[in-house]
Protein backbone atom coordinates (compact mmCIF):
# COMPACT_ATOMS: atom_id res chain seq x y z
CA UNK A 1 0.00 0.00 0.00
CA UNK A 2 1.40 3.73 -0.17
CA UNK A 3 1.39 6.02 2.31
CA UNK A 4 -1.69 7.72 1.04
CA UNK A 5 -3.84 4.17 0.78
CA UNK A 6 -2.85 3.46 4.62
CA UNK A 7 -3.25 7.22 5.39
CA UNK A 8 -7.05 6.39 4.01
CA UNK A 9 -7.38 3.30 5.55
CA UNK A 10 -7.06 5.21 9.19
CA UNK A 11 -9.41 7.06 8.84
CA UNK A 12 -12.60 6.05 11.57
CA UNK A 13 -15.88 7.09 11.23
CA UNK A 14 -16.84 5.83 14.53
CA UNK A 15 -13.94 8.44 16.18
CA UNK A 16 -15.44 10.85 13.28
CA UNK A 17 -19.37 10.37 15.05
CA UNK A 18 -17.97 10.49 18.59
CA UNK A 19 -16.54 13.75 17.57
CA UNK A 20 -19.85 15.10 16.17
CA UNK A 21 -21.64 13.65 19.20
CA UNK A 22 -19.43 15.68 21.68
CA UNK A 23 -19.39 19.42 19.74
CA UNK A 24 -23.14 18.53 19.26
CA UNK A 25 -23.51 19.43 23.03
CA UNK A 26 -21.68 23.00 23.15
CA UNK A 27 -21.99 26.26 21.91
CA UNK A 28 -18.52 27.58 20.57
CA UNK A 29 -18.48 31.36 21.05
CA UNK A 30 -15.26 32.57 21.03
CA UNK A 31 -13.55 33.72 24.47
CA UNK A 32 -16.69 32.15 26.14
CA UNK A 33 -16.56 28.79 28.03
CA UNK A 34 -18.11 26.68 25.04
CA UNK A 35 -14.53 27.96 23.70
CA UNK A 36 -12.67 26.80 26.42
CA UNK A 37 -14.10 23.30 26.75
CA UNK A 38 -13.70 23.32 23.14
CA UNK A 39 -9.89 23.95 23.40
CA UNK A 40 -9.19 21.42 26.43
CA UNK A 41 -11.26 18.83 24.08
CA UNK A 42 -8.92 19.28 21.36
CA UNK A 43 -6.34 19.04 23.08
CA UNK A 44 -7.07 16.05 25.16
CA UNK A 45 -7.92 13.99 22.32
CA UNK A 46 -4.43 14.92 20.70
CA UNK A 47 -2.50 14.01 23.64
CA UNK A 48 -4.31 10.67 23.72
CA UNK A 49 -3.00 10.55 20.17
CA UNK A 50 0.20 10.88 21.10
CA UNK A 51 0.29 14.51 18.90
CA UNK A 52 2.40 17.05 20.01
CA UNK A 53 -0.04 19.99 21.13
CA UNK A 54 0.34 23.84 22.03
CA UNK A 55 -2.85 25.69 22.79
CA UNK A 56 -1.71 29.27 22.41
CA UNK A 57 -3.24 32.33 24.09
CA UNK A 58 -3.80 36.15 22.83
CA UNK A 59 -6.01 38.90 23.05
CA UNK A 60 -8.65 39.88 20.37
CA UNK A 61 -11.18 42.49 19.49
CA UNK A 62 -14.10 40.49 19.51
CA UNK A 63 -18.08 41.01 18.89
CA UNK A 64 -20.99 39.23 20.23
CA UNK A 65 -24.66 39.90 19.56
CA UNK A 66 -26.41 39.28 22.49
CA UNK A 67 -30.19 39.95 22.14
CA UNK A 68 -32.14 41.90 19.57
CA UNK A 69 -35.65 42.67 18.79
CA UNK A 70 -37.86 44.56 15.86
CA UNK A 71 -41.37 45.33 16.98
CA UNK A 72 -43.43 47.08 13.86
CA UNK A 73 -45.87 49.39 15.40
CA UNK A 74 -49.49 50.48 14.48
CA UNK A 75 -52.76 48.35 13.95
CA UNK A 76 -51.24 45.68 11.86
CA UNK A 77 -47.96 45.57 14.12
CA UNK A 78 -45.92 42.07 15.47
CA UNK A 79 -42.47 41.25 16.76
CA UNK A 80 -40.73 39.12 13.73
CA UNK A 81 -38.19 37.06 15.23
CA UNK A 82 -34.45 38.59 14.24
CA UNK A 83 -31.05 38.65 15.32
CA UNK A 84 -28.50 41.13 15.32
CA UNK A 85 -24.48 40.85 14.18
CA UNK A 86 -21.07 41.03 15.39
CA UNK A 87 -19.43 44.49 14.98
CA UNK A 88 -23.05 46.38 14.56
CA UNK A 89 -24.07 49.18 16.99
CA UNK A 90 -26.10 48.64 20.64
CA UNK A 91 -28.94 50.68 20.35
CA UNK A 92 -28.94 50.94 24.30
CA UNK A 93 -32.15 49.62 25.94
CA UNK A 94 -34.63 52.96 24.86
CA UNK A 95 -33.68 51.52 21.10
CA UNK A 96 -34.86 53.53 17.85
CA UNK A 97 -37.75 53.97 16.78
CA UNK A 98 -39.46 55.78 13.46
CA UNK A 99 -40.52 55.16 10.25
CA UNK A 100 -38.91 52.47 7.95
CA UNK A 101 -38.01 52.63 4.30
CA UNK A 102 -37.22 50.23 1.79
CA UNK A 103 -34.01 51.12 -0.52
CA UNK A 104 -34.13 48.02 -2.98
CA UNK A 105 -30.99 49.13 -4.37
CA UNK A 106 -29.01 49.94 -1.78
CA UNK A 107 -28.51 53.75 -2.14
CA UNK A 108 -28.16 55.42 0.88
CA UNK A 109 -27.45 58.69 0.19
CA UNK A 110 -30.29 60.81 1.99
CA UNK A 111 -31.00 58.47 4.50
CA UNK A 112 -28.92 59.72 7.09
CA UNK A 113 -30.61 59.36 10.75
CA UNK A 114 -33.31 56.78 8.65
CA UNK A 115 -34.34 52.97 9.65
CA UNK A 116 -34.10 50.93 6.69
CA UNK A 117 -35.06 47.70 5.30
CA UNK A 118 -32.28 46.15 2.10
CA UNK A 119 -32.69 43.24 0.66
CA UNK A 120 -29.95 40.35 1.41
CA UNK A 121 -27.69 39.39 4.01
CA UNK A 122 -25.99 41.38 6.61
CA UNK A 123 -22.53 41.80 4.37
CA UNK A 124 -19.83 43.43 5.55
CA UNK A 125 -19.78 46.48 2.53
CA UNK A 126 -23.28 47.11 3.09
CA UNK A 127 -23.23 47.89 6.79
CA UNK A 128 -19.59 49.87 5.80
CA UNK A 129 -22.05 51.97 3.26
CA UNK A 130 -24.60 52.35 5.29
CA UNK A 131 -21.99 53.69 8.46
CA UNK A 132 -20.41 55.88 5.92
CA UNK A 133 -23.81 57.50 5.08
CA UNK A 134 -24.88 58.25 8.78
CA UNK A 135 -28.06 55.45 8.57
CA UNK A 136 -29.21 54.97 12.42
CA UNK A 137 -30.21 51.35 11.67
CA UNK A 138 -30.59 48.21 8.70
CA UNK A 139 -33.01 45.75 8.99
CA UNK A 140 -31.71 43.09 6.50
CA UNK A 141 -34.50 41.02 4.50
CA UNK A 142 -32.86 37.87 4.48
CA UNK A 143 -33.89 35.56 1.25
CA UNK A 144 -35.24 32.17 2.83
CA UNK A 145 -37.10 31.03 5.95
CA UNK A 146 -33.97 31.32 8.29
CA UNK A 147 -32.24 34.12 9.62
CA UNK A 148 -28.44 34.35 9.45
CA UNK A 149 -25.83 34.99 11.66
CA UNK A 150 -23.53 37.14 10.32
CA UNK A 151 -20.21 39.41 11.21
CA UNK A 152 -20.69 43.10 9.88
CA UNK A 153 -17.01 44.44 9.90
CA UNK A 154 -14.84 44.91 7.05
CA UNK A 155 -11.75 44.67 9.07
CA UNK A 156 -9.62 41.34 8.80
CA UNK A 157 -8.73 39.78 12.19
CA UNK A 158 -7.82 42.52 15.41
CA UNK A 159 -7.79 46.02 13.71
CA UNK A 160 -4.62 48.00 13.69
CA UNK A 161 -4.90 52.32 15.20
CA UNK A 162 -5.53 53.00 11.31
CA UNK A 163 -8.40 50.88 11.02
CA UNK A 164 -10.70 52.09 13.61
CA UNK A 165 -12.69 54.27 11.07
CA UNK A 166 -13.81 51.27 9.16
CA UNK A 167 -15.35 50.03 12.47
CA UNK A 168 -19.66 49.93 12.01
CA UNK A 169 -21.87 52.91 13.48
CA UNK A 170 -25.12 51.61 12.45
CA UNK A 171 -27.73 49.37 13.96
CA UNK A 172 -28.89 46.22 12.32
CA UNK A 173 -30.70 43.28 12.59
CA UNK A 174 -31.83 40.27 9.95
CA UNK A 175 -35.48 38.70 9.50
CA UNK A 176 -36.56 35.62 7.43
CA UNK A 177 -38.09 36.54 4.14
CA UNK A 178 -41.63 35.31 5.01
CA UNK A 179 -41.78 38.37 8.19
CA UNK A 180 -39.67 40.60 5.02
CA UNK A 181 -42.34 40.08 2.68
CA UNK A 182 -44.94 41.03 5.08
CA UNK A 183 -43.21 44.13 6.04
CA UNK A 184 -43.21 45.29 2.42
CA UNK A 185 -46.72 44.59 2.17
CA UNK A 186 -47.54 46.70 4.64
CA UNK A 187 -45.50 49.10 3.22
CA UNK A 188 -46.73 49.19 -0.37
CA UNK A 189 -50.38 50.55 1.41
CA UNK A 190 -48.39 53.22 3.38
CA UNK A 191 -45.86 54.71 6.12
CA UNK A 192 -45.03 52.05 8.58
CA UNK A 193 -43.18 52.96 11.88
CA UNK A 194 -41.01 50.42 13.71
CA UNK A 195 -38.70 50.09 16.50
CA UNK A 196 -35.22 48.60 16.61
CA UNK A 197 -33.65 47.46 19.69
CA UNK A 198 -30.19 45.57 19.72
CA UNK A 199 -27.40 45.05 22.37
CA UNK A 200 -23.82 43.81 20.98
CA UNK A 201 -20.69 43.69 23.37
CA UNK A 202 -17.62 44.51 21.61
CA UNK A 203 -14.29 44.61 22.94
CA UNK A 204 -11.32 42.66 24.13
CA UNK A 205 -11.42 39.01 24.80
CA UNK A 206 -8.65 35.88 25.38
CA UNK A 207 -8.76 33.68 22.60
CA UNK A 208 -7.21 30.01 22.76
CA UNK A 209 -5.44 28.38 19.27
CA UNK A 210 -4.70 24.80 19.57
CA UNK A 211 -1.76 23.91 17.13
CA UNK A 212 -1.27 20.42 16.66
CA UNK A 213 2.74 19.16 15.35
CA UNK A 214 2.86 15.99 13.23
CA UNK A 215 7.26 16.42 12.95
CA UNK A 216 8.71 15.50 9.35
CA UNK A 217 12.18 13.86 9.09
CA UNK A 218 15.00 14.71 6.61
CA UNK A 219 12.46 18.14 5.94
CA UNK A 220 10.99 18.61 8.72
CA UNK A 221 12.12 22.56 8.88
CA UNK A 222 9.42 22.78 6.08
CA UNK A 223 5.54 21.77 6.73
CA UNK A 224 1.77 21.85 5.15
CA UNK A 225 -0.81 24.04 7.04
CA UNK A 226 -3.50 22.87 7.75
CA UNK A 227 -6.60 25.32 9.69
CA UNK A 228 -10.76 25.16 10.39
CA UNK A 229 -12.61 27.01 12.98
CA UNK A 230 -13.97 25.70 15.80
CA UNK A 231 -15.70 28.78 16.90
CA UNK A 232 -19.43 28.75 15.51
CA UNK A 233 -22.81 30.52 15.37
CA UNK A 234 -25.28 28.15 17.43
CA UNK A 235 -23.60 24.93 17.60
CA UNK A 236 -22.69 24.90 14.11
CA UNK A 237 -22.57 21.29 13.58
CA UNK A 238 -21.56 21.48 9.46
CA UNK A 239 -20.18 25.20 10.20
CA UNK A 240 -17.36 23.70 11.47
CA UNK A 241 -17.63 21.03 14.16
CA UNK A 242 -17.46 18.53 11.06
CA UNK A 243 -14.03 20.76 9.79
CA UNK A 244 -13.25 20.00 13.73
CA UNK A 245 -13.45 16.61 13.65
CA UNK A 246 -11.98 15.84 10.25
CA UNK A 247 -8.51 17.73 11.36
CA UNK A 248 -8.34 15.70 14.88
CA UNK A 249 -8.93 12.81 12.70
CA UNK A 250 -6.01 13.93 10.38
CA UNK A 251 -3.33 14.62 13.06
CA UNK A 252 -4.35 11.14 14.43
CA UNK A 253 -3.49 9.19 11.11
CA UNK A 254 -0.79 11.19 10.26
CA UNK A 255 0.71 10.89 13.82
CA UNK A 256 0.94 6.89 13.21
CA UNK A 257 2.68 7.83 9.65
CA UNK A 258 4.83 10.39 10.76
CA UNK A 259 8.31 8.05 10.57
CA UNK A 260 6.98 8.59 6.40
CA UNK A 261 6.35 12.26 6.06
CA UNK A 262 9.56 13.81 5.23
CA UNK A 263 7.65 17.58 5.91
CA UNK A 264 5.92 18.33 8.77
CA UNK A 265 2.32 19.05 9.45
CA UNK A 266 1.12 21.99 11.73
CA UNK A 267 -2.93 22.01 11.93
CA UNK A 268 -4.45 24.83 13.55
CA UNK A 269 -8.17 25.52 15.51
CA UNK A 270 -8.72 29.07 14.36
CA UNK A 271 -10.78 31.16 17.21
CA UNK A 272 -12.44 34.56 15.97
CA UNK A 273 -13.56 33.44 12.51
CA UNK A 274 -17.35 33.95 13.85
CA UNK A 275 -17.16 36.83 15.95
CA UNK A 276 -13.53 38.09 15.34
CA UNK A 277 -13.70 38.60 11.49
CA UNK A 278 -10.46 35.37 11.56
CA UNK A 279 -8.63 36.71 14.66
CA UNK A 280 -7.10 33.46 14.80
CA UNK A 281 -5.70 33.04 11.69
CA UNK A 282 -4.44 36.47 11.71
CA UNK A 283 -2.87 36.53 15.03
CA UNK A 284 -1.17 33.13 13.90
CA UNK A 285 -0.54 34.92 10.26
CA UNK A 286 1.13 38.21 11.98
CA UNK A 287 2.94 36.02 15.35
CA UNK A 288 4.71 33.44 12.71
CA UNK A 289 5.21 35.70 9.89
CA UNK A 290 8.55 34.81 9.54
CA UNK A 291 8.56 30.96 10.03
CA UNK A 292 5.78 30.85 7.19
CA UNK A 293 7.31 32.78 4.96
CA UNK A 294 10.72 30.78 5.32
CA UNK A 295 8.96 27.24 6.09
CA UNK A 296 5.35 26.46 5.01
CA UNK A 297 4.93 24.84 1.58
CA UNK A 298 1.27 25.24 1.32
CA UNK A 299 -1.89 26.01 3.22
CA UNK A 300 -5.34 23.88 3.48
CA UNK A 301 -8.22 25.36 5.03
CA UNK A 302 -11.10 22.82 5.93
CA UNK A 303 -14.54 24.42 5.86
CA UNK A 304 -17.35 22.46 6.06
CA UNK A 305 -16.64 19.14 5.11
CA UNK A 306 -19.56 16.54 5.84
CA UNK A 307 -22.31 18.05 4.87
CA UNK A 308 -25.61 15.56 3.84
CA UNK A 309 -25.90 15.61 0.25
CA UNK A 310 -22.73 17.45 -0.61
CA UNK A 311 -21.39 15.02 -3.14
CA UNK A 312 -19.92 17.56 -5.84
CA UNK A 313 -16.08 18.37 -5.11
CA UNK A 314 -14.48 21.37 -6.05
CA UNK A 315 -11.19 23.00 -5.67
CA UNK A 316 -11.98 26.16 -3.69
CA UNK A 317 -9.80 28.50 -2.35
CA UNK A 318 -7.16 27.43 -4.44
CA UNK A 319 -4.39 29.36 -6.62
CA UNK A 320 -3.36 29.04 -9.76
CA UNK A 321 0.20 27.64 -8.43
CA UNK A 322 -1.53 24.45 -6.93
CA UNK A 323 -4.83 24.43 -8.79
CA UNK A 324 -3.57 21.15 -10.92
CA UNK A 325 -2.21 19.20 -7.99
CA UNK A 326 -5.34 20.01 -5.88
CA UNK A 327 -7.83 18.91 -8.66
CA UNK A 328 -5.81 16.19 -9.41
CA UNK A 329 -6.52 14.17 -5.88
CA UNK A 330 -10.04 15.48 -6.26
CA UNK A 331 -10.10 13.32 -9.43
CA UNK A 332 -8.56 10.42 -8.10
CA UNK A 333 -10.32 10.06 -5.00
CA UNK A 334 -14.09 10.59 -6.19
CA UNK A 335 -13.50 10.20 -10.17
CA UNK A 336 -14.27 13.50 -10.78
CA UNK A 337 -11.85 14.73 -12.79
CA UNK A 338 -12.75 18.09 -13.93
CA UNK A 339 -13.75 19.74 -10.70
CA UNK A 340 -15.03 23.77 -10.44
CA UNK A 341 -12.14 25.93 -9.53
CA UNK A 342 -12.59 28.74 -7.37
CA UNK A 343 -10.12 31.03 -6.69
CA UNK A 344 -9.51 32.37 -3.12
CA UNK A 345 -12.42 35.37 -2.02
CA UNK A 346 -11.62 37.78 1.15
CA UNK A 347 -12.86 34.87 3.29
CA UNK A 348 -12.46 31.83 5.28
CA UNK A 349 -9.37 32.33 7.06
CA UNK A 350 -7.21 33.10 4.17
CA UNK A 351 -5.07 35.02 6.24
CA UNK A 352 -1.73 33.60 4.19
CA UNK A 353 -2.02 34.97 0.66
CA UNK A 354 -0.03 38.51 1.55
CA UNK A 355 2.73 36.03 2.67
CA UNK A 356 2.87 34.43 -0.33
CA UNK A 357 1.81 30.97 0.46
CA UNK A 358 -0.38 28.86 -1.61
CA UNK A 359 -3.38 27.85 -0.95
CA UNK A 360 -6.14 25.27 -1.46
CA UNK A 361 -9.37 23.70 -0.34
CA UNK A 362 -11.29 20.26 -1.09
CA UNK A 363 -15.00 21.01 -0.86
CA UNK A 364 -17.52 19.36 -1.27
CA UNK A 365 -20.58 21.24 -2.45
CA UNK A 366 -24.87 20.48 -2.73
CA UNK A 367 -25.09 19.15 -6.49
CA UNK A 368 -27.09 21.75 -8.92
CA UNK A 369 -30.64 21.63 -8.19
CA UNK A 370 -30.63 19.91 -4.97
CA UNK A 371 -33.71 21.05 -3.02
CA UNK A 372 -31.06 22.43 0.32
CA UNK A 373 -29.16 24.14 -1.93
CA UNK A 374 -29.26 27.87 -2.06
CA UNK A 375 -27.58 30.33 -3.92
CA UNK A 376 -27.13 32.87 -1.59
CA UNK A 377 -24.83 31.17 1.76
CA UNK A 378 -21.41 31.10 1.69
CA UNK A 379 -20.70 27.28 3.49
CA UNK A 380 -22.27 23.97 4.65
CA UNK A 381 -21.87 23.10 1.24
CA UNK A 382 -24.34 25.62 0.40
CA UNK A 383 -26.95 24.54 2.10
CA UNK A 384 -30.07 27.07 3.35
CA UNK A 385 -29.12 26.30 7.15
CA UNK A 386 -25.34 28.22 6.96
CA UNK A 387 -25.17 30.40 9.89
CA UNK A 388 -28.28 29.23 11.67
CA UNK A 389 -29.91 27.37 14.80
CA UNK A 390 -30.65 25.25 12.02
CA UNK A 391 -27.21 23.65 11.45
CA UNK A 392 -27.46 20.74 13.55
CA UNK A 393 -26.28 16.90 13.99
CA UNK A 394 -28.99 15.47 11.46
CA UNK A 395 -27.08 17.70 8.72
CA UNK A 396 -24.06 15.93 8.87
CA UNK A 397 -23.29 12.48 7.04
CA UNK A 398 -20.16 10.62 8.63
CA UNK A 399 -19.89 8.36 5.43
CA UNK A 400 -19.07 11.81 3.10
CA UNK A 401 -17.21 13.25 6.45
CA UNK A 402 -15.13 9.82 6.21
CA UNK A 403 -14.21 10.29 2.28
CA UNK A 404 -13.32 14.21 2.98
CA UNK A 405 -10.70 13.38 5.48
CA UNK A 406 -9.64 10.73 3.47
CA UNK A 407 -8.83 13.43 0.90
CA UNK A 408 -7.12 15.76 3.04
CA UNK A 409 -4.91 13.17 4.07
CA UNK A 410 -4.03 12.45 0.48
CA UNK A 411 -3.19 15.66 -0.37
CA UNK A 412 -1.11 16.61 2.71
CA UNK A 413 0.75 13.39 2.49
CA UNK A 414 1.62 14.02 -1.38
CA UNK A 415 2.97 17.60 -0.19
CA UNK A 416 4.83 15.55 2.91
CA UNK A 417 6.89 13.35 0.67
CA UNK A 418 6.95 15.27 -2.76
CA UNK A 419 10.85 15.54 -4.11
CA UNK A 420 9.67 18.13 -5.48
CA UNK A 421 6.88 20.28 -4.72
CA UNK A 422 3.83 20.46 -6.72
CA UNK A 423 3.50 24.20 -7.46
CA UNK A 424 3.14 25.53 -10.61
CA UNK A 425 4.71 29.07 -11.46
CA UNK A 426 3.61 28.57 -15.00
CA UNK A 427 -0.37 28.66 -14.40
CA UNK A 428 0.39 31.40 -11.87
CA UNK A 429 2.49 33.55 -14.81
CA UNK A 430 -0.15 32.74 -17.63
CA UNK A 431 -2.72 33.78 -15.42
CA UNK A 432 -1.05 37.23 -14.67
CA UNK A 433 -0.35 37.29 -18.18
CA UNK A 434 -3.67 36.91 -19.70
CA UNK A 435 -5.22 39.68 -17.14
CA UNK A 436 -2.31 41.86 -18.34
CA UNK A 437 -3.64 41.67 -21.53
CA UNK A 438 -7.55 42.16 -20.86
CA UNK A 439 -5.84 45.39 -18.18
CA UNK A 440 -4.35 46.83 -21.36
CA UNK A 441 -7.11 46.79 -23.81
CA UNK A 442 -9.74 48.26 -20.81
CA UNK A 443 -7.34 50.25 -19.62
CA UNK A 444 -6.05 51.63 -23.18
CA UNK A 445 -6.22 55.07 -23.69
CA UNK A 446 -5.49 55.94 -20.13
CA UNK A 447 -2.67 54.25 -19.02
CA UNK A 448 0.12 53.07 -20.47
CA UNK A 449 -0.01 48.97 -19.30
CA UNK A 450 2.31 48.03 -22.91
CA UNK A 451 5.06 47.11 -19.94
CA UNK A 452 2.74 45.16 -17.81
CA UNK A 453 2.19 42.86 -20.79
CA UNK A 454 5.95 42.81 -21.84
CA UNK A 455 6.98 41.87 -18.33
CA UNK A 456 3.90 39.19 -17.88
CA UNK A 457 5.25 37.21 -21.64
CA UNK A 458 8.95 37.17 -20.03
CA UNK A 459 7.44 36.09 -16.28
CA UNK A 460 5.75 33.26 -18.58
CA UNK A 461 8.49 32.09 -20.60
CA UNK A 462 11.39 32.17 -17.43
CA UNK A 463 8.80 30.23 -15.38
CA UNK A 464 7.80 27.57 -18.55
CA UNK A 465 11.83 27.03 -18.85
CA UNK A 466 12.64 26.93 -14.99
CA UNK A 467 9.08 24.25 -14.01
CA UNK A 468 11.10 22.08 -16.75
CA UNK A 469 14.11 21.98 -15.01
CA UNK A 470 12.81 22.02 -11.23
CA UNK A 471 10.46 18.93 -12.64
CA UNK A 472 13.61 17.01 -14.08
CA UNK A 473 15.82 16.99 -10.92
CA UNK A 474 17.17 14.47 -9.61
CA UNK A 475 19.49 15.02 -7.03
CA UNK A 476 19.03 15.90 -3.45
CA UNK A 477 20.61 19.21 -4.00
CA UNK A 478 18.32 19.67 -7.24
CA UNK A 479 15.39 19.53 -5.72
CA UNK A 480 15.77 21.18 -2.86
CA UNK A 481 17.16 24.47 -5.16
CA UNK A 482 14.33 24.01 -7.42
CA UNK A 483 11.46 23.70 -4.10
CA UNK A 484 13.18 27.09 -1.97
CA UNK A 485 12.24 28.53 -6.00
CA UNK A 486 9.09 27.64 -6.11
CA UNK A 487 8.54 29.13 -2.61
CA UNK A 488 10.31 32.42 -3.33
CA UNK A 489 8.10 33.06 -6.42
CA UNK A 490 5.27 32.20 -4.75
CA UNK A 491 6.13 34.80 -2.19
CA UNK A 492 6.06 37.43 -5.04
CA UNK A 493 3.17 36.65 -6.98
CA UNK A 494 0.49 35.69 -4.39
CA UNK A 495 0.86 38.90 -2.57
CA UNK A 496 0.18 40.84 -5.93
CA UNK A 497 -2.56 38.95 -7.24
CA UNK A 498 -4.73 39.16 -4.25
CA UNK A 499 -3.75 42.42 -1.88
CA UNK A 500 -3.84 45.84 -1.88
CA UNK A 501 -1.52 46.14 0.84
CA UNK A 502 1.17 43.92 0.40
CA UNK A 503 2.41 41.21 2.63
CA UNK A 504 2.44 42.95 5.81
CA UNK A 505 -1.02 43.81 6.27
CA UNK A 506 -4.55 42.09 6.23
CA UNK A 507 -6.50 44.05 3.17
CA UNK A 508 -10.70 44.50 4.75
CA UNK A 509 -13.32 41.95 3.48
CA UNK A 510 -15.03 44.13 1.36
CA UNK A 511 -16.44 41.89 -0.82
CA UNK A 512 -19.46 39.86 -0.33
CA UNK A 513 -18.88 36.54 2.20
CA UNK A 514 -20.79 34.49 -0.91
CA UNK A 515 -17.71 32.77 -2.76
CA UNK A 516 -18.32 33.00 -6.27
CA UNK A 517 -17.36 30.27 -8.95
CA UNK A 518 -14.47 32.55 -10.59
CA UNK A 519 -11.08 31.40 -12.08
CA UNK A 520 -9.68 34.85 -12.05
CA UNK A 521 -7.05 36.20 -9.96
CA UNK A 522 -8.11 39.90 -8.47
CA UNK A 523 -5.09 41.58 -8.24
CA UNK A 524 -7.42 44.43 -5.90
CA UNK A 525 -5.09 46.97 -6.52
CA UNK A 526 -5.02 46.99 -9.90
CA UNK A 527 -8.66 46.32 -10.83
CA UNK A 528 -10.09 50.14 -10.26
CA UNK A 529 -8.22 51.17 -13.14
CA UNK A 530 -11.03 48.88 -15.06
CA UNK A 531 -13.37 52.23 -14.49
CA UNK A 532 -11.22 54.53 -15.84
CA UNK A 533 -13.06 54.74 -19.31
CA UNK A 534 -16.61 55.22 -17.18
CA UNK A 535 -15.19 57.85 -15.14
CA UNK A 536 -13.02 60.02 -17.88
CA UNK A 537 -14.56 63.45 -17.19
CA UNK A 538 -15.51 62.76 -13.81
CA UNK A 539 -14.02 64.36 -10.55
CA UNK A 540 -12.63 60.68 -9.24
CA UNK A 541 -10.99 59.75 -12.47
CA UNK A 542 -7.75 61.29 -11.53
CA UNK A 543 -7.72 60.08 -8.31
CA UNK A 544 -8.30 56.54 -9.50
CA UNK A 545 -5.51 57.10 -12.16
CA UNK A 546 -2.84 57.92 -9.56
CA UNK A 547 -3.74 54.72 -7.77
CA UNK A 548 -3.60 52.82 -11.18
CA UNK A 549 -0.23 54.37 -11.66
CA UNK A 550 1.35 53.49 -8.58
CA UNK A 551 0.02 49.52 -8.68
CA UNK A 552 1.44 49.23 -12.28
CA UNK A 553 4.65 50.15 -10.87
CA UNK A 554 4.18 47.99 -7.88
CA UNK A 555 3.10 45.04 -10.68
CA UNK A 556 5.70 45.53 -12.35
CA UNK A 557 8.57 45.25 -9.59
CA UNK A 558 7.26 42.12 -8.50
CA UNK A 559 7.24 40.08 -12.26
CA UNK A 560 11.08 41.88 -12.61
CA UNK A 561 11.62 40.17 -9.36
CA UNK A 562 9.83 36.43 -10.03
CA UNK A 563 11.10 36.63 -13.40
CA UNK A 564 14.85 36.93 -11.91
CA UNK A 565 14.01 34.51 -9.35
CA UNK A 566 13.30 31.92 -12.18
CA UNK A 567 16.09 32.86 -14.29
CA UNK A 568 18.78 33.06 -11.33
CA UNK A 569 17.62 29.53 -10.74
CA UNK A 570 18.50 28.18 -14.36
CA UNK A 571 21.80 30.20 -14.61
CA UNK A 572 23.02 27.79 -11.04
CA UNK A 573 20.81 25.25 -10.80
CA UNK A 574 22.23 21.66 -10.07
CA UNK A 575 21.15 18.44 -11.94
Amino acid sequence: MTLAEQLQAEVDPDRLRDHLNWFAQVRRDTGGPGEDAAAAYLADTLRAAGVQVEVHEFDAFLSYPRQARLALLGPEGFEPACVTHSFTRSTGPTGLRGPIRHLPDLDFRGAAGEIVLVDGLCTPITVLEASRAGVAAVVFANQGNVVHNMIATTIWGTPSADQLDRMPTVAAVSIAKPDADRLKRLLADGPVEVEVETEVETGWYRSKLPEAYIPGTDLADDFVLVGAHYCSWEFGITDNATGDACLLELARALQAHRGSLRRSVRLCWWPGHSHGRYSGSTWYADTFFQRLAAHCVAYHNVDSPGVKGATMYVARHTTAEVEAFCAGVIGRMTGQTEPPIHRPSRAADQSFLANGVPSFSTYPFLPEGHPDRKAWTGGCANAWWWHSSEDTLDKADVDILTLDTAISLTAISELCTASVLPIDPTAAAREIAAYAESFAEATQGHLEAEAFVEASRDLVAAAEAFARRARGAETAVGQAEANRTLMAVSRVLLPLAYTKGGRFSHDPAEWSPIMRNTKSSVFPGLNPALSLTDLAGRHEYGFVRAGAVRSLNRTLDALGAATALCREALATSSA
